[in-house]
């Protein structure tokens, strides 16, 4: 009888350490205005949108070459994407540029109107961490949130970028090991 209830309260224990799943962000699971993903053929991009807003060649560094190298971003409505190997990868999304678009991620979405103090509703751990920060470029203070994968094994991080208390911008960020 106590071998039984044993196992039980064991088994019981295991679902809820299984039912509570990490804080972070799934790549696969979010989307931007719940139609665009974040990894999109250029040829797919096309069909759909027909034209990017602009393109432009800038030097990024590259962690798979571990140096600065040429690289194309396409931009679309507030929203940059890296072109490598003909695939379209998100990598930021400006919410000053275009209002009326969202971050999604699974049941939950961020835009221009997210607050800092609602964000943490969504992330009650990481938005325990908000970093002042100050940009030398435009002389403007803002706070920033880092949000981590899901897969706390995945080398990327998302920052949450918000300025006079609002969501401003999301950019992913590699990390290099």
């Amino acid at each position: 009888m106590h071998t039984k209830l044993l196992a039980l309260f064991i088994t019981l224990i295991s679902f809820t350490v299984y039912a509570q799943e990490n804080e972070g962000i799934n790549w696969d699971e979010s989307t931007i205005n719940d139609k665009i993903k974040l990894s999109i053929s250029l040829s797919e991009f096309k069909d759909r949108y027909k034209s990017a807003d602009s393109t432009a060649t800038v030097y990024r560094y590259s962690c798979t070459d571990m140096q600065e190298k040429e690289t194309e971003f396409y931009y679309y409505k507030g929203v940059a994407f890296e072109l490598v190997n003909d695939t379209l990868h998100f990598r930021s999304i400006d919410f000053t540029a275009r209002k009326a678009m969202y971050f999604a991620t699974d049941d939950d979405w961020f835009d221009h109107t997210t607050k800092l103090k609602s964000f943490g509703r969504s992330f009650p751990e990481q938005s325990q961490y908000v970093e002042d920060l100050y940009d030398e470029t435009t002389n403007e203070e803002y706070q920033r949130v880092v949000v981590f994968p899901r897969n706390l094994s995945a080398d990327y991080e998302w920052n949450f970028n918000f300025k006079d208390g609002k969501l401003s911008s999301i950019e992913y960020v590699e990390n290099c090991m």
